[in-house]
């Protein structure tokens, strides 16, 4: 509005000329949902499923803590042929089936590793919750992402770790639901092994059974596991633990603990089996002549010699003598024991503070001949000498070798994040390097690849993980779940779409009750044509002029009638030549006869 003017004078008016500019929004902006550790934001706790913005895994360790401690089997073998060190397995045994499931934290460490910035993380629970790992936990941290406009993609990595087909779907389905209802966010899922044997079976099974035929556009998923870089919280040297345990009675143990002033071991039991549950409080335990199911404690890991292993002699071998002569002579050791019931527990700690080398040690002779546990100080004042110890300092190494495997979205999502950053969201994230990952699970094939990227009745197409000679592994594949629909088919061109829907919708805000008239329509069509342009420019948009790769329409008779006008509304109509990925690279080649 023009100024009053009321006395004589100079007056300055300023007269707004360029028409206001879009700005583009993020396009890589993850909302991670699962379990954590626990839930503290500058040491103050704070509410289940609240939504945490951070910028690197530092933060994360800090507001959610670290990787759930699972437990780790190490399995000492005979040494494998020509070899002298003993062969060593390691395997998760948290649960019956391997590992716990709690895999967030690797999610976002991966995500991280290839190339993630930002992202918000809802904790639905922590590992202590009951019951653990829930559909309806998961689901009410998914709601939880609604209230945050900022997030582009949407991450459910414990979903895999649910038994139930209907759980896993329910799941699957409301993600692309919420992808839908909001058109600014994208659903990274993934395919789940589930037990079948075959990458044909576990196409069927997704595509029959986890994911409903609505809403496909939004999402895309990813197969199959990979053996990652990140490793299971390992042992040091300053977190050992060792503790030897006996028990009496039906089921007896290793050692047998006899009553008396002294509270001394006096003989190691010939004929009771060894104890073969992993306990809590870190147990050394023997069998007297058994070969296979000896286990070994530290620090949380057990350890267990197999077939062919190493055994343990009669009461009259130096294990027994060291045992029972240390001890005895042990003040301070032997008031560790308890002499209050004949069924109790042994237990021999060392403490960890003070010089090494006053604590148990074992010696593995490859040999074959038996080990021999001895106490190097008879008073236990010292730490665990870990040096001497060549067997532990063996499965220490194999414990690092010992990686977690990861279905792939977190690593995909950390991908999305840098080919947006390099290239553009108009590039796909395909034929791009997995940071920080050996290989794939299951080696797929291209007859196999070409069932699972083309499927004819669903279109649900699976996107692939396959490792190259020469090449490394690569995401090999760019598909969404509608794989049969010519508009949506590509992930580059739905997430194109929707960065340009929501910027052109954020930077059109300030519309909203402007007169609904020619001036406000040609500042608005101007302002999307030049963002249009822009990303014209930038290879966005696909056309030699620029009227070939976009249109905006605005205006009375053109997108409005007199009609749309008298009622409020203010319609603009935008048209885009999306480029799209060059997925199949046909070579054609024929002879030519000699012309000269």
């Amino acid at each position: 509005m023009a100024l009053t003017y009321k006395h004589p004078g100079v007056y300055v008016e300023e007269i707004s000329t360029i028409p206001p500019s879009i700005a583009q929004v993020d396009t890589a902006i993850p909302g991670f949902i699962g379990y954590t550790a626990k839930r503290e934001k500058n040491g103050v706790a704070f509410a289940i499923n609240t939504p945490i913005r951070i910028t690197s895994l530092l933060e994360f360790e800090a507001s959610f803590g670290g990787a759930f401690p699972e437990v780790l089997e190490v399995t000492i073998n005979e040494p494998e042929k020509d070899k002298l060190t003993p062969k060593i397995d390691v395997a998760a045994t948290t649960t019956a089936t391997g590992a716990s499931g709690y895999v967030l934290y690797y999610h976002v460490k991966m995500f991280y590793e290839n190339g993630g910035g930002p992202c918000w993380i809802v904790s639905v629970g922590t590992f202590e919750d009951t019951p653990a790992l829930t559909k309806a936990t998961l689901k009410a941290g998914l709601l939880a992402c609604e209230r945050e406009d900022e997030i582009t993609l949407l991450l459910i990595p414990e979903s895999t770790t649910l038994t139930g087909s209907s759980d896993i779907k329910e799941l699957n389905d409301a993600m692309l639901a919420q992808c839908a209802k909001l058109q600014d966010r994208f659903a990274v899922l993934d395919a789940p092994q589930m037990g079948q044997a075959t990458p044909y079976l576990v196409a069927d099974k997704f595509r029959n059974d986890l994911v409903s035929a609505d809403n496909l556009k939004y999402g895309a998923v990813y197969y199959p596991q990979v053996q990652t870089g990140a490793s299971y919280n390992r042992v040091t040297d300053d977190n050992i633990k060792i503790a030897a345990d006996n028990r009496t009675g039906a089921n007896a143990g290793i050692y047998k603990k006899v009553v008396n002033t002294k509270k001394a071991i006096t003989k190691i039991i010939d004929t009771a089996a060894p104890v073969t549950a992993v306990k809590a409080s870190a147990d050394i335990t023997f069998g007297s002549t058994a070969i296979s199911g000896h286990s070994i404690s530290i620090a949380g890991f057990s350890f267990t010699f197999g077939t062919g292993g190493v055994a343990i002699g009669a009461d009259t071998t130096a294990v027994a003598a060291a045992l029972k002569t240390a001890i005895a002579n042990n003040t301070e050791l032997a008031a560790l024991v308890d002499s209050t019931a004949t069924l109790g527990v042994l237990k021999v700690q060392a403490k960890t503070a003070g010089s090494a080398g006053n604590a148990i040690s074992l010696v593995y002779d490859p040999k074959g001949s038996a080990p021999n546990i001895t106490l190097s100080n008879p008073f236990l004042t010292g730490g665990f000498d870990s040096n001497d110890f060549a067997l532990f300092n063996q499965i220490k190494a194999a414990l690092d070798a010992f990686t977690v495997p990861l279905y792939p979205s977190g690593t995909v999502a950390g991908i999305m994040a840098r080919v947006d950053s390099t290239r553009g969201v108009w590039k796909a994230p395909a034929n791009v390097s997995l940071l920080t990952v050996d290989k794939p699970l299951i080696a797929v094939s291209d007859e196999e690849q070409d069932y699972l990227n083309v499927d004819a009745t669903s279109g649900k197409s699976i996107n692939v993980i396959r490792k190259f000679a020469g090449k490394g592994t690569l995401v090999w594949g760019a598909r969404t779940l509608a794989g049969n629909d010519n508009e949506w088919r590509y992930v580059p061109v739905r997430r194109l779409f929707i960065m340009v829907e929501e910027s052109v919708k954020k930077a059109t805000e300030f519309v909203v009750f402007e007169p609904n008239d020619a001036k406000t329509w040609m500042r608005v069509k101007t302002m999307c044509q030049n963002f249009l342009n822009q990303l014209w420019r930038q290879g966005a948009l696909a056309g030699a002029k620029a009227e070939d790769a976009f249109f905006v329409n605005v205006g009375l008779g053109i997108t409005m009638t007199a009609l749309d006008i008298l009622e409020g509304r203010l319609i603009i109509e935008i048209g885009m030549a999306a480029v799209r990925p060059a997925e199949f690279i046909v070579l054609k080649f024929s002879h030519l006869l000699a012309k000269s």
